[in-house]
């Protein structure tokens, strides 16, 4: 049927001020059309996650993380989206599906997520070129990125400058465990790859939003699904051995 790519939900409310856990009907088609079965990934807690600051969150009972690995132990890949807000439950999700060496791509919030891997008290800085970062329409093109050709990304898109969409306020200050492998006319970080790992790719653009006209979203999207077709054949033939 295909791999089985759990979405990491974000929190919000509903026009009617009811806090919900969502995610965008674009990540779900974006990951049918690539061939992937979609599942979403929600917190377990019983806590207001939309009015709860990520420092204030409980940490997860013993109950709560097992709740988390049943749902991890299913999947072939791991997609990160974009958001207002990083929790603890994300970084848990993160860490272990890491631990299983199981493919992760990170798009805007996802991106920023992967960069601050193992980085305490992390912030997040102001882009400094609002105009040049955020398109109020998701879809258009709003500038170019620079890839570096030693990188995992470059050998998925084979061309060292290409065009992204932009909807961010926020920017990436540094990060410890990743490399950089693309960046903006004006050094915003836009694309990081974990180090010594198979597949942990974030981008700051969201090629989920454009992966029906844009070749290089399409690129992206394939490279993923294939790291998540190798994991689900080699879960597979494990269990056959079982």
């Amino acid at each position: 049927m295909g791999p089985i790519i759990g979405i990491l939900t974000r929190s919000g409310v509903n026009e009617n001020g009811t806090p919900i856990e969502y995610c965008m009907e674009s990540t779900r088609r974006a990951i049918i059309k690539a061939g992937g079965v979609p599942i979403m990934l929600t917190p377990p807690q019983d806590i207001d996650y939309f009015t709860t600051k990520s420092s204030e969150a409980p940490n997860l009972t013993g109950m709560e993380q097992e709740m988390i690995l049943y749902q991890i132990e299913k999947l072939d890949g791991l997609f990160i989206p974009g958001g207002d807000k990083i929790t603890k439950y994300d970084y848990y999700v993160l860490h272990f599906c890491l631990k299983r060496n199981i493919p992760i791509f990170g798009v805007c919030l996802g991106m920023q997520m992967i960069a601050n891997y193992k980085i305490d008290n992390f912030k997040l800085l102001d882009v400094p070129n609002k105009e040049l970062h955020y398109k109020e329409d998701y879809a258009a093109p709003a500038h170019n990125v620079t890839i570096d050709k030693n990188s995992l990304l470059y050998k998925i898109l084979g061309s060292e400058e290409i065009m992204v969409n932009s909807h961010h306020l926020r920017c990436v200050d540094y990060t410890k465990e990743c490399n950089v492998v693309a960046k903006s006319s004006d050094g915003v970080i836009e694309a990081v790859e974990l180090k010594d790992y198979d597949f942990c790719l974030g981008v700051q653009w969201h090629p989920e939003i454009t992966i029906s006209d844009d070749v290089n979203s399409k690129k992206i999207f394939e490279c993923f699904m294939e790291k998540a077709k190798e994991r689900e054949k080699l879960l597979f033939n494990n269990k056959r051995l079982e």
